[in-house]
């Protein structure tokens, strides 16, 4: 964890170093590509220089990322194995437990014999005392006869357990038994990371500076203002410190501050302030009028208006979804008996498999490679693919080249397979091409060629629904991982105790693949919908679905701003709310079957309204991607502010398409339609994959696949 720490004097260099993270990327990257002779023939010293730090900035702010994940993934691990051997713990005790409550029981019975036995030898008349005293100490004797050791300490073992059991001394004990564990992976985590003191919780920043000041050797009396007084007392439970639960419930608040935006690090790609993502404050306030203008925001920029005009069409929509209701014209629709909607969606004729494998068939087998040059020759993509450094633009490899890398790339066949079953390659220029030429950027640039054509095909554009509108939609294919890779990620219920990654697909009903993405299968697709369509450019009109797991509202929100029509399928439609700006007494009392459940807090859109249209000229300006803010904004365990404004607007467009939805069952085809195209466009992937491994190794040149 060393390599956290930086020298004073380089991190306030890299702190002064007037790079966005994007510029930091690009000369990072560069160093990370190039070899020590390019770097050494720079002319210019201060280039270089330039170079290396921004290598080391991406560097540290990599590897502080990495800390933090550590740090989150620790705790975790840690709270959830106390969790689980108290749980086994409470299991195995159960047990004797019962026996120590039968003990009880029977010695309740017991004692109210004993007593009923002492009351009546007192009632009898005619026994002398001295007699009564004899039959007493008989009784006495009997009763203490019946209570064996093992009831009484099983009894005081449950009174014991009842008392610790209210105290939750079991859980934290079991935590400062995991402390020197958690310590071995934390400790240098805490000395080595640069938190942000000025936006981070000043309780905690205290304790953490104390445990870098002290090494870990906290002392006697260690801040402890962020303990809840349930903690202070087990703390402190025998009037002395109890360093390991004091150091683990320390680690505990840290990563919860972490996710909840309390505390924050000065370096980092994922973990800073909200703030500090956004435009800044004195750029906003000196250009938001001009800002607005260039991202096509002004005419949100009076929150009033805004919120009237969203007023009246919301209500209109209650008022047409009412009536197609209330008037038997939409026999799709019913109302159950709790008072929830529900609305069935009668299948269509489409058929999404018959245009594409009759068409296939009948042109019989065509090979790859003469789909790719066909293409190129029509679109010209391969002038796309730039040098990632534009000195070297000259030195382009042939198209030839470049075709080979994408097959050997995009069917997952590996550079030094290719390169092997082919004639005409060779292996080093092939793996320098990839190396210089296959960013994101490029190949984004070269899929935007492509598809730039088909768009003006006049035989695509009749697959349109309600032309010039376009109707698109996403989803996300889980793909196994069997390398190392920073974006796999565990989930037993896609890849059992493998790892993998999401592989998130764009398609319009134009069938043009427009976008594609990676990213961790832990996150939600929902953010990476906006990436998506802000990489391209977004029709006027045009409309866009995603199944459950793209769905948010806050994505409502963003797409409003857009201009895009967010229409996703909706599966637990029953469970979905509505919204509406008045309360639901008024909708009733005009006979509405349809009825809002909640009204919008209006006062929240508005006293964040100014953060809201930062926010979204922050992503239109490609300033920060949706996604990042959003994985910030999203890991908040209180919700922040702007974060509940945005969630709060989308209610508002949210209920404006769940009420069409209702209404409208050409809508809900549409939808289902559109989905199929994407979920067959991964199918499609997923068996051009797996027929691409079945390709054999060997050395043995074949037939080429390039020339």
């Amino acid at each position: 964890m060393q390599s956290t720490c930086l020298p004073t004097s380089v991190e306030s260099t890299i702190t002064a170093l007037p790079l966005s993270d994007k510029a930091t990327d690009y000369y990072a990257t560069w160093l990370a590509l190039a070899d020590h002779q390019q770097l050494s023939q720079f002319p210019n010293r201060h280039k270089a220089y330039l170079h290396l730090l921004a290598f080391i900035k991406h560097q540290f702010y990599q590897r502080q990322d990495a800390a933090i994940d550590v740090l989150l993934k620790t705790v975790s691990l840690a709270c959830n194995t106390a969790k689980k051997q108290l749980n086994q713990q409470n299991q195995t005790q159960k047990e004797q437990r019962d026996l120590a409550i039968q003990a009880l029981r029977q010695a309740q019975l017991s004692a109210s014999e004993f007593a009923s036995g002492v009351v009546s030898i007192t009632q009898v008349p005619e026994v002398t005392p001295h007699e009564k005293y004899y039959k007493i100490e008989t009784l006495v004797e009997d009763y203490l006869a019946s209570i064996d050791d093992d009831s009484l300490a099983r009894i005081d073992t449950l009174a014991l357990d009842v008392t610790n059991d209210l105290k939750h001394l079991p859980y934290y004990r079991l935590l400062a038994s995991l402390s020197v564990k958690s310590q071995l992976r934390i400790a240098d985590v805490v000395r080595t990371v640069t938190f942000d003191a000025a936006s981070s919780s000043e309780d905690l920043i205290t304790a953490i500076d104390h445990f870098k000041r002290t090494n870990g050797r906290l002392g006697s009396s260690p801040p402890d203002q962020f303990l809840t007084p349930e903690e202070f007392k087990a703390v402190y439970e025998d009037d002395a410190l109890n360093t390991p639960l004091y150091k683990m419930l320390l680690f505990i608040h840290m990563a919860s501050a972490i996710r909840s935006g309390h505390l924050n690090v000065r370096h980092s790609y994922r973990y800073r302030a909200i703030q500090d993502y956004l435009i800044s404050p004195a750029k906003w306030s000196a250009n938001k009028a001009m800002i607005l203008k260039e991202t096509d925001l002004t005419e949100f920029a009076n929150c009033e208006q805004t919120l009237e005009a969203l007023k009246t069409r919301l209500h209109e929509r209650y008022r047409s979804a009412n009536e197609t209701f209330l008037q038997g014209e939409n026999p799709y629709m019913r109302i159950r008996e709790d008072g929830r909607y529900t609305v069935r969606t009668p299948k269509t004729d489409y058929d999404t498999h018959s245009f594409i494998s009759t068409t296939l068939l009948g042109q019989g087998i065509v090979p790859i490679l003469q789909l790719l040059k066909s293409a190129d020759k029509a679109c010209d993509f391969t002038s796309t693919f730039k040098h990632f450094s534009t000195k070297h633009s000259k030195m382009k490899p042939s198209a030839e080249t470049l075709v080979a890398g994408l097959i050997a790339q995009g069917c997952n066949i590996g550079l030094s397979k290719l390169a092997n079953i082919s004639t005409g390659l060779d292996s080093d220029g092939l793996r320098n091409t990839v190396n210089w030429y296959f960013d994101h950027d490029n190949l984004r640039a070269a899929n935007r060629k492509i598809t730039g054509v088909i768009s003006e095909l006049a035989l695509a554009n009749n697959y349109l629904h309600q032309p010039p509108s376009l109707h698109s939609s996403s989803d996300g294919r889980k793909v196994n991982v069997a390398v190392d890779c920073l974006h796999a990620n565990y989930s037993f219920k896609y890849f059992g105790k493998g790892m993998g990654v999401t592989d998130y697909t764009f398609i319009d009903e134009r069938q043009v693949l427009f976008h594609n993405t990676l990213f961790s299968a832990s996150d939600r697709e929902a953010p990476y919908v906006i990436d998506g369509l802000l990489d391209n450019q977004v029709p006027e009109g045009h409309v866009h679905s995603t199944d459950t797991h793209g769905f948010s509202e806050q994505i409502f929100c963003i797409t409003h701003f857009m201009g895009v029509a967010f229409a996703p399928r909706l599966a637990n439609l029953a469970k979905q709310r509505l919204y509406a700006f008045s309360a639901r007494k008024s909708f009733q009392k005009k006979g509405y079957a349809l009825l809002p459940s909640r009204t919008i807090n209006r006062k929240l859109i508005v006293s964040q309204w100014d953060d809201v249209l930062r926010f979204m000229a922050t992503i239109k300006t490609r300033h920060t991607t949706a996604s990042q803010l959003f994985k910030r904004l999203s890991s908040y365990a209180k919700d922040h502010p702007l974060y509940r404004a945005l969630k709060e607007f989308g209610r508002i467009i949210k209920s404006q398409f769940i009420l069409s939805y209702y209404e409208s069952v050409e809508l809900r085809q549409q939808i289902q339609m559109q989905l199929n195209r994407v979920e067959q466009a991964n199918k499609f992937s997923s068996t051009m994959i797996t027929l691409s491994r079945t390709i054999p190794s060997t050395s043995k040149k074949r037939p080429s696949c390039v020339n």
